[in-house]
């Protein structure tokens, strides 16, 4: 594919992924969602976040690989405990760092 076709097709995937991002904020601008709708709407960002994590931690080369002896899913289990407890984002991250890190030279 050449420089100019990339090139092309790039702005038009951004054009469409914007034209349809902007039709949904077009159509739900001046109306309010339902309630159940927007009840659904609180968990996507949660749901969103556990399917990237589970896929992070358990899929290994394309297959389901549940491996408790790897560093990753004790380093998760630490980082959900104080996420469970502090309700604190950087104290998360940093705890799940530096359990990583303990874990990776531990295993």
């Amino acid at each position: 594919m050449s420089t100019g076709a990339l090139i092309v097709l790039l702005v038009a995937v951004g054009v469409i992924t914007f034209l349809y991002r902007y039709a949904m904020i077009g159509l739900f601008a001046s109306r309010s969602l339902p309630a159940w709708l927007h009840a659904l709407c609180r968990h996507i960002a949660p749901a969103s976040f556990a399917a990237l994590t589970a896929s992070a931690l358990f899929v290994h080369g394309g297959t389901l690989s549940i491996d408790l002896g790897a560093p990753k899913p004790w380093a998760a289990l630490v980082a959900a405990l104080v996420a469970w407890r502090t309700r604190s984002v950087l104290a998360t991250i940093a705890t799940g760092m530096a359990a990583l890190s303990l874990f990776k030279f531990l295993f």
